[in-house]
C-alpha cells in the first residue's frame, strides 16, 4: 500500500508541477505583454494630458498677448491724457481674469520731461483688490529690468522670465512685454501684462493622470516657472534639481525640455521609477508632466496577487484530485512490483499477476512476461559470451606482448650515446611506434604516431616500423628514406591509414643530425647550457598519404652534451577532466629544468610522470611515447 501510495503522490507532483508550471509561464508571458501595453497607453494618456494643458496654457498666453497686443497706437494717441493711461491699465487688468497687473513703462525723460513715468495697475496678492500706482520712481529703476530691457532690445514682444516684482505687484509672475512705437516707429515705452505664477502652480496641481503625478513649467533657462513645491519656484532650475537624482536622465531631460523639443523619457525619481512627458510652450517655456509606474501598475499588482493565491489553490486541488485518480488507477502496479521483486532476488520463475483490463497495464504484465522469458534466455547466453571475451582479451593480451616485443628494448650503452624509448598505449594496443639502431658511430633514430588506435593502427604500426628498419639501414639521405617508405605504405592503403614520423641519423663522432620530419610534433632540443626550444622542420606530409611526394631533408650540428627529445601527440594533449591539455608551453617548461647530465631513461621517465600528475588520473585518451637521445 505504501508503494502505491507513494507512486501516486509523485506521479501526481509531477502532473501539478507541470500543469503548474505551464499556467505560471503563460501568466508570466501575460504579464508581460499587459505590462508593455499598459505602458504603452499610460504613456499616450500622459502625452494626451500634456497636450490638452498646454493647450490651454497656450490659450491663456494668446489671451494675454491679445489684451495689449495692437495698444501702440491707442498709447500713442492719448499721450497727453495721464488719466487715461491708467485707465488702459486698469481696464486691462479688470478684463482679464488671468492677468495680474499691467503696466505702460515710458522710456526715461520721454513722458512730459519725466525721468521714470509708469502707471500700473495690480491686483493684491491678499487683498485680491484691484490697485494703480505710478510705479516709475528712483527705487524702482524699470528701465535697467529685464521685463522691458529685454524686448527693447529684440524690438518684438518678450515673455520673461519669471521673477518677484517687488515695486508694485509684489509676488512672483511672468511679464509679457510690448514694445510702444511712435509714427516713425521708434520705441518710446513697453506695454505689460503680468500672470501669475502661483495661479499657474495651483491650476497645473490639477493635472494629475495618476494619483501621485504632478507637473512643472519651466523657463528658458531652466528655472521653474509652476512647480508643486512652490519653494522651488524663482529658486532652483530644472538642474538644480536634477543634481539631487542619482539618475543623470534627469539632465538630459532638462537639455531637452530647454532645447524645445517634445519627448518622453524615462528615470529614477527620488527612488522611484518613473518617466516624464514633456513639450514645448509658444513663448520658449517648457511644460512637463512626472509619473510614478507604481502608480500605474498598482491595480495590475493587485490582479497578479489574487491570481497567485488562485493559482496557488487551484494547485493544491489539483493535486488531490489527481493523487485520488492516479492512486485507483495504478493499484496493479503495487502487484507488478512485488512479482518483480521476487525476480530481483533471483527468483526468475515467480508468478505475473494478471489483469483484465486492455490498456498499458496488460501492455505491462506482458512486458514482465516477456522480460522474465529474456532473462532466462540471457542467462544462458551470458554464460557462451563471458567465456568468449575471455578468450578474447586474452588474444588482446597476447597481441599487446607481440607488439611491446617488436620494439627494441636493449638501448646503447655508450660514452658517446645515451639513448631511452618507451611507449604506453591507450588501449591494449596502440599506433605509437619507435626504432632505433647503431651501425658503427652513426645511430638511426625516428618516433612515429599511427592515425587511429587499437588493432588496425597497431597492424599499421607494425608495417612502418618494419619498412624504416629495412629501407634506414640502406644507407640512404632520409629524404629519401622517407620517400621509399611513404610509397610502401600508400601501396595498399584503401582505409587511409596514416603515420607522422621524426626520424633523424645522427654521427656520433662529428654531430652532425640528419633529420626529416613526415608531418610529426616538433621535437625538443635541450642544449649543454640546459635552454630548451623547439626543433623548426620543414612542412612534410605525414607517410602514406600520397606516393612520390618530393619529401625534404635538414641538418643540425650538435654540440656534445644537446639532448634531443622526440614525443608523440599523447603527450601534449593529454588532458584533465576539465579537458585543459598539457600543451607545448609545459613541456618547454620541463625540458628547461633538465640536468644535461642526466640519463636518458630517468629523463624518458620523468616526462611520463609529470603528464600523469598534469591528468590527476583521467583516463589517457592517446598512446604516449617518448624518446631521449643524448650526445656525450
Amino acid at each position: 500500500m505504501s508503494l502505491k501510495k507513494n507512486f501516486a503522490s509523485r506521479l501526481s507532483l509531477y502532473v501539478v508541477l507541470f500543469a503548474a508550471g505551464l499556467m505560471v509561464v503563460v501568466s508570466l508571458m501575460l504579464g508581460i505583454f499587459s505590462s508593455s501595453a499598459i505602458r504603452n497607453i499610460s504613456r499616450r494618456m500622459a502625452e494626451s494630458q500634456l497636450d490638452r494643458a498646454i493647450l490651454e496654457i497656450e490659450q491663456v498666453i494668446t489671451e494675454v498677448e491679445r489684451a495689449v497686443d495692437n495698444l501702440d497706437w491707442v498709447v500713442e494717441q492719448h499721450l497727453d491724457n495721464e488719466e487715461f493711461l491708467y485707465k488702459v491699465t486698469r481696464e486691462i487688468v479688470a478684463a482679464n481674469p488671468n492677468i495680474i497687473g499691467s503696466a505702460i513703462a515710458f522710456e526715461p525723460g520721454f513722458y512730459k520731461g519725466r525721468k521714470y513715468f509708469s502707471p500700473y495697475t495690480y491686483i493684491g496678492d491678499q487683498t485680491h483688490e484691484i490697485h494703480t500706482i505710478q510705479m516709475g520712481n528712483e527705487n524702482y529703476d524699470y528701465p535697467i529690468l529685464d521685463w522691458y530691457q529685454i524686448p527693447k532690445l529684440l524690438e518684438k514682444p518678450y515673455w520673461s522670465d519669471p521673477y518677484f516684482d517687488d515695486g508694485g505687484g509684489g509676488q512672483a509672475m511672468s511679464t509679457y512685454s510690448m514694445p510702444l512705437r511712435d509714427a516713425d516707429g521708434h520705441i518710446f515705452g513697453i506695454i505689460t501684462a503680468d500672470i501669475s505664477l502661483a495661479w499657474l502652480s495651483r491650476w497645473m496641481s490639477g493635472i494629475k493622470p495618476y494619483a501621485n503625478s504632478y507637473s512643472m513649467l519651466v523657463g528658458r533657462n531652466g528655472s521653474f516657472i509652476a512647480h508643486p513645491d512652490s519653494s522651488k519656484v524663482l529658486n532652483e532650475t530644472i538642474f538644480t534639481v536634477a543634481m539631487e537624482l542619482a539618475d543623470t536622465t534627469a539632465f538630459d531631460i532638462g537639455k531637452a525640455m530647454l532645447a524645445g523639443k517634445k519627448g518622453m523619457q524615462r528615470f529614477v525619481d527620488k527612488g522611484q521609477d518613473s518617466f516624464m512627458v514633456y513639450g514645448p510652450i509658444s513663448n520658449g517655456w517648457s511644460m512637463g508632466i512626472v509619473n510614478l509606474y507604481a502608480d500605474i501598475f498598482r491595480h495590475v499588482r493587485h490582479f497578479n496577487m489574487f491570481l497567485a493565491a488562485l493559482l496557488f489553490l487551484g494547485t493544491i486541488a489539483m493535486f488531490i484530485g489527481c493523487r485520488r485518480t492516479i492512486g485507483q488507477l495504478t493499484m496493479p502496479i503495487v502487484e507488478f512490483s512485488n512479482s518483480a521483486m521476487t525476480m530481483a532476488k533471483g527468483n526468475f520463475k515467480a508468478v505475473i499477476p494478471e489483469v483484465e483490463t486492455k490498456d498499458e497495464l496488460m501492455k505491462l504484465r506482458n512486458s514482465l512476461s516477456y522480460m522474465q522469458q529474456s532473462i532466462n534466455e540471457y542467462i544462458v547466453e551470458l554464460k557462451s559470451t563471458t567465456a568468449s571475451n575471455e578468450r578474447y582479451e586474452s588474444e588482446l593480451n597476447i597481441a599487446r606482448d607481440i607488439q611491446m616485443s617488436m620494439l627494441p628494448k636493449d638501448f646503447p650503452e655508450r660514452d658517446d650515446l645515451s639513448l631511452f624509448a618507451m611507449v604506453q598505449p591507450a588501449k591494449e594496443v596502440g599506433g605509437d611506434l619507435y626504432d632505433f639502431h647503431v651501425v658503427g658511430d652513426v645511430v638511426f633514430f625516428l618516433v612515429g604516431d599511427v592515425s587511429g588506435k587499437g588493432v588496425p593502427a597497431s597492424l599499421f604500426m607494425a608495417i612502418a616500423r618494419a619498412a624504416f628498419r629495412f629501407i634506414g639501414a640502406l644507407g640512404l639521405p632520409m629524404h629519401e628514406v622517407m620517400r621509399r617508405v611513404n610509397d610502401c605504405l600508400c601501396d595498399g592503403n584503401t582505409n587511409g591509414m596514416f603515420v607522422t614520423i621524426f626520424a633523424g641519423r645522427l654521427d656520433l663522432k662529428t654531430g652532425r643530425l640528419d633529420y626529416c620530419n613526415a608531418g610529426h610534433n616538433p621535437i625538443v632540443v635541450i642544449g649543454p647550457d640546459g635552454k630548451a626550444s623547439y626543433l623548426k622542420a620543414k612542412p612534410n606530409l605525414a607517410a602514406g598519404l600520397f606516393e612520390d611526394f618530393p619529401y625534404e631533408d635538414e641538418t643540425l650540428q650538435l654540440e656534445r652534451g644537446t639532448r634531443l627529445v622526440l614525443y608523440t601527440d599523447g603527450v601534449t594533449e593529454a588532458e584533465r577532466a576539465d579537458k585543459q591539455q598539457y600543451g607545448e608551453d609545459r613541456l618547454l617548461e620541463w625540458a628547461g629544468r633538465q640536468n644535461p647530465q642526466t640519463a636518458s631513461n630517468l629523463v624518458a621517465a620523468d616526462l611520463f610522470n609529470q603528464v600523469k600528475h598534469f591528468t590527476k588520473g583521467a583516463d589517457q585518451n592517446d598512446d604516449i611515447t617518448i624518446m631521449s637521445v643524448l650526445l656525450k
